[in-house]
């Protein structure tokens, strides 16, 4: 629930600080990615390597500070000593990041998962696949391809581009795939500063996105205070334009699915779907 507390982020802490890398070989048969062989989600380059180990239900890191709690559809705690509380339900993910506006939403694609949404305040759209990540995270841009051990390519952030290594780790493909494309939307987010991209609510992947998902519509209302806007109001509109589309689906006749929010048995294989 948005309204617990969260009291043990020193505790998590406390515990990343003893942290190494545990090894998880055989690498699982992810589906949507390729990961590593070790529990850690790491970035490297020029002096930039960094890493967090990822567990089933925690993301602990000291250089960048995290201490994230993933727990009952929600990941809550504090990133960069900032207070970050999303929830996940169906293909959405809603809340806020660093004090900014947080929303994703994933879809499948024949290679793995098209990734859209506001990442810490800033329009994303990404693409993930076992042989890629292609696209805008946040404030900067990424060309990634799998080499056979880490995600290899160049990133770009401004005018600065530069050669970099991502390697997500096996544990984290015990995870729904909506929290998958939700937490690398964080991890993949944290080398500058966050600002709110004031035109998102006028965007065309706005005014195009899903119809938000009523379960998480108290994490869709801190969203939206995170960036100044009035829930029900914005919502209203995306709602209508929702409609619309709905209407114009059923009108082909051409069902639609859901993407599932449990983990895969086993850690293998794609979310199940249910038609509606």
């Amino acid at each position: 629930m948005v309204s617990r507390a969260f009291p043990v982020a020193v505790a998590l802490l406390a515990v990343a600080c003893a942290h190494t890398p545990d090894q998880t070989e055989p690498a699982p048969n992810w589906g949507i990615a390729s990961a590593s062989t070790v529990d850690t989600f790491e970035i490297g380059g020029t002096g930039r390597n960094w890493g967090v180990k990822v567990t089933d239900t925690e993301i602990l890191g000291i250089q960048p500070d995290f201490a994230l709690a993933r727990t009952d559809g929600e990941i809550r705690g504090r990133a960069l000593g900032v207070p970050v509380v999303v929830g996940f339900h169906g293909d959405q993910g809603a809340g806020v990041y660093r004090g900014a506006p947080f929303e994703v939403y994933a879809t499948y694609t024949p290679a793995g998962l098209h990734v859209t949404g506001i990442f810490g305040g800033a329009i994303s759209d990404y693409e993930l696949s076992t042989e890629r990540i292609n696209g805008r995270v946040g404030i900067c841009g990424y060309d990634l391809r799998w080499n056979g051990k880490v995600y290899s390519g160049f990133r770009g952030c401004g005018q600065q581009i530069e050669a970099i290594s991502v390697s997500l780790p096996a544990t984290m493909a015990k995870w729904s795939d909506v929290e998958v494309a939700g937490a690398l939307g964080m991890l993949m987010n944290v080398g500058g500063p966050i600002r709110v991209d004031r035109l998102a609510d006028n965007s065309a992947e706005f005014r195009n996105g899903p119809v938000p998902d009523v379960a998480l519509a108290p994490y869709y209302q801190l969203s939206y205070a995170a960036r100044g806007g009035a829930y029900f109001g914005v919502g209203a509109l995306r709602t209508a334009a929702g409609a619309s589309a709905a209407a114009a689906r059923a009108g082909a006749g051409r069902p639609s699915g859901t993407m599932s929010s449990a983990p895969r048995a086993g850690g293998s294989g794609r979310a199940s779907t249910s038609s509606h």
